[in-house]
C-alpha cells in the first residue's frame, strides 16, 4: 500500500513538473539543447576520473567502475560509453529470470524538486528502456526517481554535481551477479 502511495505521488509530481513552464521560472531566455561536445564535457565518466579510486573499489574493471549510467546536465539519453554497463546487466538479467533490479534516477541540486523528480524518472526510464531493448523482461525492472532528494555526493562542486547526475542499477531480489556489492559511497558496483 505504501509503495503504491509513493508511486502515485511521484507520478503526480512528474506530471506537474512536465506541465509547468520551467524556462519561465529560471529566466526569460530560450532553452537550447546542448551540442554533442557540450553534452560530453558535462558528463561524469568514472573510468577517466582521477579521483575514481575514492568513489569505487580500486580493483574494478573500468567498464564496471560503478553499476551506474551518468548523464550530462538536463539530459536523459543513455550515452554510448555506457553500453558495457547496459550490456552486462542485460545479459545477466536475461539469463537469470529470478533476478530483478531497481533503476534509480538521480539528479544534481539545480532546479526545483518537481523538475528533478521528473528528470530523474526520465533517466531511470531511459536505462530501463535500454535494458528491455537488450532482451530483459520488463517484469524484472522497476524504474523510480530520487530526483535531488537522495544525494550521494556534495553538490558544492561541479564534480560532485556531475557524480549525482546518474541512474543506478541496483539488484533487489533473486540472484545477483558475482562481485555485486554497494561501495562506501552507496553506489552499486560489480567487480
Amino acid at each position: 500500500m505504501n509503495k503504491k502511495f509513493w508511486s502515485i505521488g511521484i507520478l503526480s509530481l512528474s506530471l506537474m513538473a512536465c506541465a509547468s513552464n520551467q524556462a519561465a521560472s529560471s529566466s526569460n531566455q530560450p532553452i537550447t539543447p546542448l551540442s554533442q561536445s557540450e553534452s560530453s564535457s558535462n558528463m561524469y565518466n568514472p573510468a577517466t576520473d582521477a579521483d575514481s579510486a575514492t568513489i569505487t573499489n580500486n580493483n574494478l574493471n573500468a567498464d564496471h567502475a560503478t553499476n551506474s549510467v551518468y548523464f550530462a546536465v538536463d539530459q536523459y539519453s543513455v550515452d554510448e560509453q555506457y553500453a558495457a554497463v547496459i550490456d552486462s546487466n542485460a545479459n545477466y538479467l536475461a539469463s537469470h529470470g529470478a533476478a530483478s533490479v531497481r533503476v534509480e534516477g538521480n539528479t544534481d541540486d539545480t532546479g526545483s524538486v518537481e523538475y528533478n523528480l521528473a528528470l530523474g524518472q526520465r533517466r531511470a526510464d531511459a536505462v530501463k528502456k535500454s535494458l528491455i531493448g537488450k532482451g530483459v523482461n520488463i517484469k524484472q525492472i522497476e524504474a523510480i526517481s530520487n530526483g535531488k532528494l537522495m544525494v550521494k555526493f556534495s553538490n558544492a562542486s561541479d564534480d560532485g554535481r556531475a557524480k549525482n547526475r546518474r541512474s543506478d542499477i541496483i539488484y533487489t531480489s533473486g540472484q545477483k551477479p558475482a562481485g555485486y556489492s554497494v561501495n562506501a559511497n552507496g553506489l552499486p558496483v560489480i567487480k
